[in-house]
């Protein structure tokens, strides 16, 4: 199991030049970094903010993976303005975008099994002879968080089913939301049957192993971990559990 904590990775933000209009983009490693030119069995989670009306151009990745948008307002292709929490997946070699930032900026997390190559852009030439079959799955879904008077007062874990399309794939992957209130102890679905599951903590807090894992914070377990076993903060806790496909 890896964790890393938002009290951790946030202050080792990291920023760079948009190339799409040359404003300040920040980036947020949580495991592995970007770079090598190569897959690797390494999980491979960050964060990216990007600046107000910044532009992603369209591509696609050699390597299965989950968005979640968090913060500001943005549009992904030709969808509706999207709000946060968005969770968006994509099969590997499923092409997607632009990535389009609204007036307050865009933020997301991208979270991965393996880490990836990087990403081959539709528009740049040679990009087809870089494509290989896959279902070309992909998927967006929408979840709400609890205000704090709310989960804190929560009295009982629920799991909630945050795409009914989920529940349509044979191979695992799956996306699910995940309330509890203040102290209670939490035991998620096992991963035996997974490529892998991410956790990633959205509101109030977690505790896992003595270790407070506040908002924003990040768990990958792989699929011979065993199932994630761990308690609810003193705000209670809501975090997304988000699984990939066998193989």
């Amino acid at each position: 199991m890896l964790t890393k904590s938002s009290q951790t990775a946030l202050p080792q933000r990291q920023v760079s030049k948009s190339p799409s209009n040359g404003a300040p983009r920040w980036r947020t490693d949580y495991f592995s970094t970007v770079g090598g030119g190569k897959v690797t069995s390494d999980p491979q989670a960050f964060l990216v903010e990007m600046p107000v009306h910044d532009q992603i151009l369209p591509h696609f990745h050699v390597v299965d993976q989950f968005q979640v948008f968090v913060s500001g307002t943005g549009k992904v292709g030709r969808s509706d303005v999207l709000l946060p929490l968005t969770i968006h997946y994509a099969d590997r070699f499923t092409g997607y975008g632009p990535i389009d930032a609204g007036p307050q900026g865009y933020s997301y997390f991208t979270l991965r099994a393996q880490t990836d190559s990087g990403p081959v852009y539709l528009h740049q030439p040679g990009y087809r002879e870089k494509l290989q079959p896959s279902k070309k799955r992909h998927f967006s879904a929408n979840a709400t968080i609890s205000t704090e008077a709310v989960l804190a007062n929560r009295e009982q874990v629920t799991v909630e089913d945050v795409s009914e399309k989920t529940a349509d794939y044979d191979d695992g992957v799956d996306a699910k939301l995940i309330r509890a209130g203040a102290n209670m102890s939490i035991t998620c679905q096992d991963p035996k049957q997974s490529g892998g599951q991410y956790f990633l903590v959205v509101n109030g807090s977690l505790v896992h192993q003595d270790q407070h894992l506040a908002k924003w914070s990040v768990l990958f377990l792989n699929a011979t971990d065993p199932a994630l076993s761990a308690k609810s903060g003193p705000e209670g806790c809501e975090m997304l559990m988000l699984q990939f496909g066998r193989g």
